[in-house]
């Protein structure tokens, strides 16, 4: 179990130094409506998830379809980024919180996708061929 409880450690401190937020003790629950991991998905490529179901102050918890449809965006977006199918974890293991050391090995396969941190946009950057 130590092995599976430093994954999962892993896996909260990649997201919260990632999207600069702290996330509630309950891990599972935090990521089973999918809104923090297509956030990370955005962060890794902007845009990357176009639409993502929010709860609202009127309706503070989404139902299971929008739930549904946000997980199976971030793994959408995770397969187009470049994450390889083997290291994809499936929806239910979010959804449920059945597998949070799979969810882990999906988002450090994403971010190990994800530019460094500190680059110079290409746009800014000099190519010494094109003159």
């Amino acid at each position: 179990m130590g092995e599976e409880a430093a994954l999962v450690e892993q896996l909260r401190k990649n997201i919260e130094s990632r999207l600069k937020v702290s996330l509630p003790s309950d891990l599972g629950a935090a990521l089973t409506d999918g809104v923090v991991l297509c956030h990370l998905a955005n962060h890794v490529r902007p845009r990357s998830v176009p639409s993502i179901h929010v709860p609202s102050p009127a309706v503070p918890k989404l139902t299971m379809a929008k739930c549904r449809r946000n997980v199976e965006n971030f793994l959408e977006a995770c397969r187009r980024i470049g994450v390889p199918q083997t290291q994809l974890c499936l929806p239910l293991h979010i959804l449920e919180e059945r597998g949070l050391p799979l969810v882990a090995g999906t988002v450090r396969a994403l971010l190990e996708l994800a530019p460094p941190k500190y680059t110079t946009s290409p746009a800014t950057t000099t190519n010494p061929l094109a003159m």
